[in-house]
């Protein structure tokens, strides 16, 4: 009876999963087949594949987002840099540093966790305008380092600070200076959880649709998801082309999280407070 039971739970779980699994990647065969149709293909064979492939969609298609994706791999890539060099530095002090209202900083930081970002837009609009930082890339990555570097310091402050303390004194002792204690002893041990920082931030980043959309005015300067949500007004009618956009897009994201999945995870376990 038991063995019956088991066999059944097994059943419904793994049915259960490949329903799942086929409501999640149902969208996506419909966006590659779609994009490699023409307009009478899209009418007449909706749901199947035509045949010859009609790749002209992609060719068309990167000509008018290149721009848009060149302008998101800047953006991104200098966040990405920004967080990691704050979190490192902001997390090696919280974690190894002795300093007065050590801990109340940090908790004061975990607070700011706890704040939507869509509430302090129009600050940092005023700030950004003050700066003359508007229509510039820079107004959209130094916002986005702010924000986004809470996570990662915390992640980064839990993984450090399960690094012995002996480690440190026996450098200090050599006559190593702080940074040079981060650059040779902390960094190479803590690429699990640097890697899932830079993961965390590049998706957070690229995805970025909010903050862009209103800081970035030209239309040479915006970036992906802002090119991608203005195909829809100016190509309303044109489905192949939109979804080869779309396919350009997202096919390398979703290889890179399948590829980088299990840094990701590790990393994040890591950087788990351990105290």
């Amino acid at each position: 009876m038991r063995k019956k039971k088991k066999s059944k739970s097994q059943i419904f779980i793994v049915f259960y999963l490949a329903v799942m699994a086929f409501i999640t990647l149902f969208p996506f065969y419909l966006m590659v087949v779609t994009s490699t149709k023409d307009q009478i293909g899209f009418i007449q064979n909706f749901w199947g594949v035509q045949l010859p492939v009609y790749f002209e969609n992609y060719i068309s298609a990167w000509e008018v987002i290149r721009v848009y994706a060149l302008n998101s791999v800047k953006v991104t890539l200098f966040t990405v840099i920004g967080v990691l060099l704050v979190s490192v530095l902001a997390g090696y002090a919280f974690a190894k540093l002795k300093f007065k209202g050590r801990n109340l900083l940090f908790y004061l930081l975990m607070m700011f966790q706890m704040i939507p970002v869509t509430l302090i837009l129009i600050p940092m609009l005023i700030n950004v305008n003050a700066l003359g930082m508007n229509d510039t890339h820079a107004g959209v990555i130094l916002p986005q380092v702010a924000t986004g570097c809470i996570m990662p310091i915390m992640l980064t402050r839990g993984y450090f600070y399960s690094i012995p303390d002996s480690i440190f004194e026996a450098a200090r002792i050599d006559g190593a200076g702080e940074l040079k204690i981060i650059n040779s002893i902390v960094l190479p041990v803590s690429k699990p959880v640097l890697g899932s920082v830079c993961l965390f931030t590049f998706f957070s980043s690229f995805n970025s649709f909010m903050w862009p959309y209103i800081v970035l005015s030209s239309d040479e300067l915006r970036t992906i998801p802002i090119g991608l949500n203005r195909l829809i007004g100016q190509y309303g009618t044109n489905f192949g082309f939109q979804m080869a956009a779309y396919a350009i897009v997202s096919i390398p994201l979703m290889l890179l999280i399948l590829s980088t999945l299990r840094i990701y995870v590790e990393g994040m376990n890591l950087g788990a407070v351990k105290e």
